[in-house]
């Protein structure tokens, strides 16, 4: 009887000591394709796109710690150059993925399903398997029009270098987007349409539901 009552002690100590590990991480979230990094630094900012020539300088500050001491973490989705494509897991608002700073990160590389180490621009896929990241959407043989398009009123939406890829920047309101059509047409909301965004310095896709002329 004592054993038994010993047992259900320890198991409760263990799930109180589960529980409060997983309250340290309030507000992080998880995702099977990002790995988790914490800050070394007080403050850092995440950029809506990586830096380049011409490209806006938009993002947010980062903070290491909530205001109750608990420990933010950001998720690695892939490297490039100086810089790490990150999700930030406690965000509520878009956008939630942007580029920081390799040496604002106690853990500044991605890794693969078996948990190696991956070099630049190589992230694991949907389906598990490591591949390479394409900075920029294929565009051979395509030309953007001369009359840009316009990221609608209020909207915020991730660059994709394909529908449902690698996000490799971030469009707002008043965003030019110029397409390869004279016309959009019209789109469901979660179709992707390729252009050239000028904010980011890069060719991608972009949901429709962003774009008003497109729908």
């Amino acid at each position: 009887m004592r054993v038994w009552k010993l047992t259900a002690v320890f198991a409760v100590v263990a799930a109180m000591s589960v529980a409060l590990a997983q309250s340290a991480y309030a507000g992080n979230g998880s995702t099977k394709y990002t790995h988790p990094s914490a800050l070394t630094q007080a403050s850092c900012t995440i950029l809506a796109n990586r830096p380049g020539e011409g490209v806006v300088d938009w993002g947010w500050p980062k903070e290491q710690r909530s205001l109750r001491g608990a420990t933010y973490h950001v998720g690695v989705r892939y490297t490039v150059g100086d810089y790490a494509l990150v999700l930030d897991l406690a965000r509520k608002a878009e956008p939630s993925w942007g580029f920081i700073a390799r040496s604002c990160l106690t853990d500044p590389y991605a890794y693969d399903a078996a948990g190696h180490r991956l070099p630049d621009l190589r992230a694991v896929g949907g389906n598990s398997k490591t591949k390479d990241v394409r900075p920029e959407a294929p565009h051979a043989g395509k030309r953007a029009r001369t009359t840009p398009l316009h990221v609608g009123a209020g909207a915020v939406g991730t660059l994709r270098n394909a529908g449902k890829s690698f996000v490799i920047g971030n469009v707002r309101e008043g965003d030019p987007f110029y397409i390869t059509k004279a016309k959009c047409g019209k789109h469901q909301p979660t179709a992707w349409i390729l252009g050239y965004a000028p904010s980011s310095g890069r060719w991608g896709y972009v949901e429709a539901k962003h774009l008003p002329a497109c729908l």
